[in-house]
Parts: structure tokens; sequence; C-alpha cells
């Protein structure tokens, strides 16, 4: 008779969405599955050989199946509460698994602080405290979490005093022991590995990039593997991660290490799962970028076996969940596109109705593949999906205003139909077009609650729904008075970093840093952290607008001998500029400088000529430093300071004209403008204003007035 062929058997505990892969993995290496869990989100127990519906910590009752079973192993990947249960199970019934010591430690927050401690790794200040008893934390911020929960449940940073009673009652509720541990902050990029281990000996297979919502929670949004590390920070993170698993007595299984990286290269471990991490970082990523069977080396270790390792292979995989609607307009686009790449979608709920509080509540999530980070970067990142500011050739009217020496036209840009107009329109359609090409979906601007840029770029942003950080000059404005630019600008919901001039690049690098951190491609408005590289983006749309001018000339037959306008930062003059260079016309351009003294304003303007031509392969002539003609002789005391006199010609205007002017811009260079005519003695010339807009600094000027 031949003899009857026995199959093996192994208990696997949970059948959520992230357990599936184990559930198919043991079946293909011919193991029989019993499958431990509640019905309701079991989306494995229609996989299972044996399905039996009985939560996961009702340890007794599912060893007395499991003495019935007689499995040859058990085993879960990506729960700490399965976790618990696999270790109880594997003592009890004399099969290979960690200790009871090691299970503690690694899935009680507190617990592994003090075993790290112990071992002489170096530890962040920690403290537990239950429900109702107070901490006093000697320094802030600090994280609050529950001691024993995963999937960042009721993390919260706490960086005012004030607010630590209610995130230590988050935790606490979160909480199975109802404890909260509070730990100093630790800062840096932050990373996981993930690792096998067998009779005590660890083998890395990979460390992966992660991605959160940031502060205060810390939800992750995705994970790149594997991260782009030197291959000498890789080892020292090998070397730190082996000694903590040394410490937590891990020798069984998978492992799942969190850490963080700070800019000077220290590695400080921020928890370890002696278990395969969630979020499908082990059973999808590591075989999709390393080809190691990770899933497979948890069934053969569990059953005590050594894993099997394969030569590993090169690839670039990734996981990006689903958390608000440009997720999904980005999933619907690799499909179309890049199907090729798609490697698994999970849906499982209403992207536009989510309320994500944790790893638990994200609504979905899908995965790629690819074969250079560059390649996975055009997948991961898109630039705003639509450009909603529109331009056109605004009018050119003859004024009424008169010095009874020359006549008066004003081109109003303050008549662009977006966020009150202006000339900033036309920057903020030019940028937006650059981020399309350059695949960039979140924007850092720089200014402060006066600028008529942030208004307009913050407004766009929250238009586009792409995240907005304002690096925000301190220094630039005398007070903090409330304007309606600020009011605008507040509610657009910019995440504000302030600076004073010389911590601008420090601050720029900390909003990219920040933005790269919650998984996005940040784009600078002007260039790298230094404020370069992109000057030539607003000088484009008013070499356009140059043009513009000159076919209203040509149409009525007339012809403007100067074109003043307000200068600030320059790009308008300098691109108005290149469009008279480059017809040769020797048109005077005055800029009336409201923040630059006239030698820095003069060079700034050079230089930008001198890159734009580089650029557009042109040649500048060899006077070209002749045509430049900016003024700091009207600035009225500085940005945004005024005098009656500016005051007494914004009501002027507007009394006659009907047109609003600003005494931070446009008020101030029409004044110039008129001082500038008088003291060079012109007369008998056309003069073109260019109203930059500033329409909301016009209402400021009439709450001044009543007030």
């Amino acid at each position: 008779m031949l003899e009857r062929i026995v199959m093996k058997k192994i208990v696997i505990i949970g059948a959520n969405d992230f357990q599936k892969p184990l559930i198919l993995k043991a079946k293909e290496m011919g193991y029989e599955t019993h499958v431990f869990a509640w019905r309701e989100g079991a989306i494995g127990a229609e996989d299972a050989d044996f399905f039996y519906e009985i939560s996961i910590v009702e340890m007794d009752e599912i060893l007395e199946e499991c003495r019935r079973i007689k499995p040859d192993a058990v085993a879960t990947i990506g729960s700490d509460l399965a976790n618990i249960t696999v270790q109880y199970l594997a003592e009890k019934l004399g099969l290979p698994g960690n200790s009871a010591d090691c299970i503690r430690q690694s899935t009680n927050k507190y617990a592994m602080r003090s075993a790290f401690k112990k071992a002489g790794i170096p530890v962040p200040y920690f403290e537990c405290v239950r429900e109702g008893e107070i901490a006093e934390p000697k320094s802030f911020p600090v994280i609050v979490k529950p001691t024993d929960r995963s999937g960042s449940r009721a993390i919260t940073k706490v960086t005012d005093p004030a607010d630590l009673p209610a995130a230590i009652e988050a935790a606490v509720g979160q909480s199975f022991e109802k404890k909260a541990i509070i730990e100093e902050y630790i800062s840096g990029a932050e990373y996981s590995v993930e690792t096998i281990s067998y009779q005590g000996r660890h083998t890395c297979l990979a460390v992966t990039k992660k991605f959160t919502t940031g502060s205060p929670h810390y939800i992750e949004v995705g994970h790149l593997q594997p991260a782009p590390l030197s291959e000498e920070m890789r080892r020292k993170v090998e070397n730190v991660v082996f000694q903590a698993l040394d410490a937590l007595e891990v020798k069984f299984g998978a492992g799942h290490s969190e850490l963080r990286i700070n800019e000077k290269g220290d590695i400080r471990i921020i928890e370890i799962g002696s278990r395969m991490g969630g979020d499908c970082i082990g059973s999808d990523l590591v075989p999709l970028s390393t080809g190691q069977d990770f899933v497979g080396m948890v069934v053969d270790t569990a059953a005590g076996n050594p894993p099997v390792l394969k030569k590993a292979e090169s690839h670039i995989s990734a996981i990006r969940f689903l958390m608000n609607e440009n997720d999904l307009r980005l999933l619907e686009n690799i499909r179309q596109n890049h199907p090729q790449n798609l490697k698994k979608v999970v849906l499982e709920g209403d992207v536009k109705t989510a309320n994500i509080t944790d790893s638990g509540s994200r609504p979905g999530f899908f995965i790629l593949q690819a074969e250079s980070y560059e390649e996975m970067d055009r997948l991961l990142h898109h630039g705003p999906w639509e450009n909603p500011v529109s331009v056109f050739d605004t009018p050119i009217q003859r004024l009424r205003y008169t010095d009874n020496k020359n006549t008066f036209f004003m081109k109003r840009e303050d008549l662009l139909p977006f966020a009150f107009g202006g000339n900033k329109v036309r920057f903020a359609r030019k940028f937006i077009e650059n981020m399309q090409e350059e695949n960039c979906d979140s924007m850092i601007i720089y200014g402060n609650y006066h600028s008529n840029l942030c208004r307009i770029l913050a407004t766009l942003c929250h238009e586009l729904e792409i995240p907005c950080y304002m690096i925000h000059n301190t220094e630039d404005i005398k007070d903090n008075r409330e304007t309606c630019n600020s009011r605008i600008i507040r509610k657009m919901g910019v995440v504000e970093i302030p600076c004073g001039k010389s911590g601008i690049a420090t601050a720029v690098e900390q909003a990219m840093k920040e933005l790269y951190e919650k998984g996005y491609k940040p784009y600078y408005i002007y260039g790298n952290s230094r404020g370069q590289g992109r000057e030539w983006i607003p000088m484009r749309s008013y070499e356009e607008v140059y043009e513009e001018i000159c076919r209203y000339e040509n149409m009525r037959g007339v012809h403007f001998d100067y074109i003043f306008l307000a200068s600030s930062t320059n790009a308008t003059q300098s691109g108005l500029l290149a469009g008279s260079l480059n017809r040769r016309d020797n048109r005077k351009i005055v800029g009336i400088s409201v923040s630059r003294n006239s030698a820095r304003g003069k060079e700034v303007i050079a230089g930008n000529l001198r890159e734009y031509a580089e650029k557009f392969h042109r040649v500048l002539p060899e006077n070209m430093e002749d045509s430049i003609h900016f003024t700091d002789s009207y600035m009225e005391g500085g940005y945004g300071a005024w005098s009656e006199p500016v005051a007494d010609l914004i009501r002027r205007i507007y009394g006659s004209e009907g047109i609003p002017l600003d005494m931070t811009y446009t008020g101030k260079a029409f004044y110039g403008m008129v001082k500038y005519l008088e003291e060079h003695k012109i007369q008998g010339k056309q003069i073109l204003f260019l109203h930059t807009g500033g329409t909301p600094l016009f209402f400021d000027f009439l709450e001044q007035e009543d007030k």
C-alpha cells in the first residue's frame, strides 16, 4: 500500500487584507491553512482551507482548537496583537518562536525603551503614565502614544504643555492597558528596516523610506523601497538595528524596525516589532524590490526551518495610500498610462468622504514597481492637474490725470480675473505651467502679509488642493497689523515659517524637507534655497506683456516714451526690459523701488537679463546696463511705509479715474513717477503706468483712513 501523504498544517492568526498574502503563500508552499479571526473584515477567510470565527485575543479558545489541529507552525504578519497570540500558542504547542519576554518588549513601547536603555542603546527621555496621572517633561516637543498599539493610533506631537493632558487622554483611551508613553521628540527623516531572524542570527532584507502626514499624528502616506541611502549609512543602520533586535531577544521570524536619521547622521530607534511590518512593506514591497520571498521566510522560520535567501534583485517599489482626491486622480492616471508599473490596488472606502484619523481609516492604496528612482519619481508625482489661471491682453486706458506737461496712460493688470488680479496672476500662471513640466505637487512661496504674490499663490494652491508653505520674511514690515492680504492668506491654509532675512535659505530648506517627508515633490517659486534658478519664469510673462503693449501701440498709432512701474523683486521690470532689448527699441522702462536700494536693484535686473539671454540664446547689447532705470528715491521710508502726499495722490486718482492704488506698491510708484518726471523736467511725452495690482491693499488704506 502507498503510504498516506500527510499535509503540513499552519495556524494563521488574523485574516485582514495585510494577512492575506501569508495565507496564500502558506498554501503555495503546501501547507493546509487554519485561519482564526473575527468574520468582520476577514478578507482572507475565503482563501483559507479552514476558517475559525474566533477573535484573535481569545487565546485559550484558539489553543483548544490548535490541540485538535496539531499544526506544524503558527504565524502572523503585520499585527502586534496577533503576535502576542502567536507567541502564546507556539510556546504551549512546543513550536519554534520567540520568548514571552521578547513579545512583551516588542509590543509594549515602555518595555521596549527600558530594554534598549538596559542594553546601552541611546534612547530619548521617556516616561509612562496612567489615566489621570500628570507628567511634566523637562522640555518640548514630545511625542505621546499608547504603550501597546500600532497603526499610528492616537500618536500626537505636543509642543505646548497645555496640550499634553488631552494628548495623554487620547493615547490612554486607545491603549489596551490604559497607559501612555511620553517621549522626547526625535528629529530626522524616518525609515523602517525589514529583517528576518533564525536562531538569533539576523539578515537585513531592505531599508524603506517612510512618508507621513507629519505633525501632529504622523499617519503613513507612503513608503519607498529601497530607501535612497548611501552604502555606508545602510551598514550603520543594520548595525544599530541588529543590536536593538538582540536587546529585545528576537530569535525567530520577521522584524520591522522604525528609526530616524538626523542631519548629523545619528540613528535613533523609534520602535521595533518582532513581526513583519504592516502597510504591505514586507509582503509586497520586499519581493518587488529585492526578489526575496519575505512571507515565505516567515512560514519557514515559524516551522523551525532556516529562511531561503536568493540572490537579491534590484528594483524600486513603492506604496501610496489614498488620502485625498488628488491621490485618486494619480491612480487613474497610472492605470491609463503606466499599467505595467501598477502591481496592486486596494480600495475599501470612499476617498472623498474618508475621515482619516489613523492608518486603519485610510480608504485604500496602490503599489508600484519601477526600474529606477527617476522612473518612480515620475510615477508618484504629478504636477497640478489643471491651470485655473487665465490671462488676456489687459486694457490700456488714457487717464484724466495730467501734470500739464505729459499725457498719461495706464495698463490695468489689476483687472486680471483671479484673486483680485495684478501682475502676480501672470507669474502664477507661469509657475503652474513649470510645476506641470517638473511634476511638482506642492509649493513654497516667499514674502510677507503685505505680499500680493503670496495672496495669489496661496489662493491658487488652495483651489488646486496642493500644500503651500510660506516663508514669511518678518523684517520687511515694521508692524504686525492685519491686512486684507494677510486675512486672505491665512484663510487659504498656508503653513507659515517665519524668519529674518539671514534665515531665508534655512527656512526654505526646512520647508523642502518637511514636504519631502510628507511624500511630496516641492516647488520653490524662486528656484533653490538661495532664491536662484527660476527668475526666467516671471520674466517670460512680462516679456509677453511687453509684446501686448507693442501690439496696442501698432493698433492705436501711439508710442509710449516711458513705462513706469512699482519694482520690488524686479522680475516684472526685468521681463519688460528683456522685451525692449530684444526689439532694440531703446524705450525707457523706469522701476520705482518699493524695497530695494538702487545699486542692488540694478544688480539684480542685470543678472536676470544675462541669465535670461543665456537661457534663450540671445545676445545682449554691450551697453545693456545703461538701459536699466531703477530708482530708490521715492520709497517713503521703506517697504510698506507711506507719506501723506502719497495718500493724497491715491485719493485723487480714485476720485478722478475710479482706479484703486495702494500705499505699498502702486500708489507709491505713481507718486514716484510724478516726482521723477518733475525732477527730470520731462515734458511732451506719452507716459504708460503699469498698474501691477494690489486691490486688497487699497481697502487697507481705506480702513486706516477711517481710523
